[in-house]
């Protein structure tokens, strides 16, 4: 069964943790900061990939990894100098989780290490064996969070947190199965980013990667809207290379390595220029444009006040502030069917807007000056999205 639940019953109870559903209170007014208690180092791009034996062709892979936007890899720690060599990130685990844990004392301060994996989809009554293995890696090293997988559609990600105090709440959703209750998409987004924000610690969604470009692409881009700091995939088997009667193939004595999901390697590369401006960056609030898909219960619209309005169909603004409080917005075109562009009228409290150039890794001035309002200009690929910094006046 692909739930405990009655399928409205949880429903309305996902809907009824996340109501009212309007910006953050950093949106709404001034309120206390909330201490974070563990900042992803990067956006993380967690991958899967074959390693061949010899150190030399396992830089080959790494290499051919990174560029394609991936930056950290599911490991042991026999490969963690590999990781150092080539600057990704290791998430650890799979393997014993008692020797991983003699290990993570000699790791707290290794910069390569990622986190540590230890389960997926369990239920509640697995919970307070989870805290007692959250407290002794804490312990061991307090540095690098330990990971538990949430199965969104159970709906207890809320018991999850209270019990386990997770450094990073990490779940599943593959919304494009339509079994998985897809309706849902936005509503655990928004409940489990908030309940992520208000302990202080990121969100991570495993992504289902068998999908279409646009599908991925929207998943993508509407997560990292709400607040989604770091991602791995399924199916997990990303990154292979050739062989012939099960030995390498070599070609000027490289090993030829290959992408097995070339969709999610192209979100990634579109990704991968945005990650070291979202991963510093708070979200604040996240709204839809109306009319909603009816996939969207839950979804936000625009506040009548708010500095930003749309009336375009198919938009979805995330906003964020960095530590100076300057905001930021993401927008995502939630059709995944064609292009659109869209219109945002910009009061005149807004000086400036610029847009983060993919390709020069620059800001690049997108609107401004203003005297009045006026209309930003944004067209957006399928399931796309852009990344636009604001300086304003008042």
């Amino acid at each position: 069964m692909e739930a405990m639940t009655h399928p409205l019953t949880l429903l309305l109870f996902c809907m009824s943790l996340c109501s009212p559903l309007i910006a953050n209170e950093s949106e709404t007014g001034p309120s206390e900061p909330i201490p974070i208690r563990y900042q992803v180092p990067a956006l993380m791009m967690v991958t899967w990939a074959e390693w061949p034996e010899e150190p030399a062709q396992q830089d080959v892979m790494a290499r051919y990894i990174k560029s394609h936007g991936f930056n950290a890899v599911e490991c042991e720690t026999n490969l963690l100098e590999m990781c150092r060599r080539n600057g990704l990130y290791a998430r650890l685990g799979a393997g014993d989780i008692n020797e991983l844990l003699k290990q993570a004392a000699g790791l707290r301060d290794d910069k390569s290490v990622f986190a540590y994996f230890i389960s997926d989809r369990r239920r509640r009554n697995s919970f307070p064996g989870f805290a007692n293995i959250a407290r002794a890696f804490a312990e061991a090293d307090p540095n690098h969070p330990t990971i538990f997988i949430n199965r969104a559609i159970w709906g207890e990600y809320y018991e999850f947190v209270d019990t386990v105090k997770p450094m990073i709440l990490d779940y599943y959703h593959y919304h494009w199965d339509g079994r998985r209750y897809p309706d849902r998409r936005y509503i655990y987004l928004r409940s489990i980013c908030e309940l992520a924000r208000k302990n202080g610690i990121p969100a991570m969604r495993c992504v289902g990667a068998g999908v279409s470009l646009p599908q991925i692409r929207h998943t993508m881009y509407t997560s990292l809207a709400y607040g989604v700091q770091a991602f791995h995939f399924w199916p997990p088997w990303m990154f292979s290379y050739e062989k012939k009667d099960d030995k390498p193939v070599l070609v000027d004595g490289k090993i030829v390595p290959r992408v097995n999901v070339p969709p999610l390697a192209e979100v990634a590369r579109d990704i991968q220029p945005l990650g070291p401006t979202l991963a510093k960056l708070q979200s604040t609030g996240v709204y839809h444009t109306k009319p909603f898909h009816p996939e969207a219960p839950g979804a936000a619209e625009f506040p009548e006040d708010h500095w930003i309005q749309c009336s375009d169909e198919h938009l979805i603004l995330g906003m964020f502030q960095n530590k100076e409080n300057r905001p930021y917005f993401l927008t995502v075109n939630s059709d995944i069917t064609e292009e659109r562009t869209s219109r945002l009228t910009i009061d005149s409290s807004v000086s400036l807007v610029e847009r983060l150039d993919r390709k020069s890794g620059s800001w690049e001035k997108a609107y401004g000056p203003a005297t009045s309002k006026t209309n930003l200009t944004v067209k957006l690929p399928p399931g796309g999205g852009d990344l636009f910094r604001v300086t304003r006046t008042k």
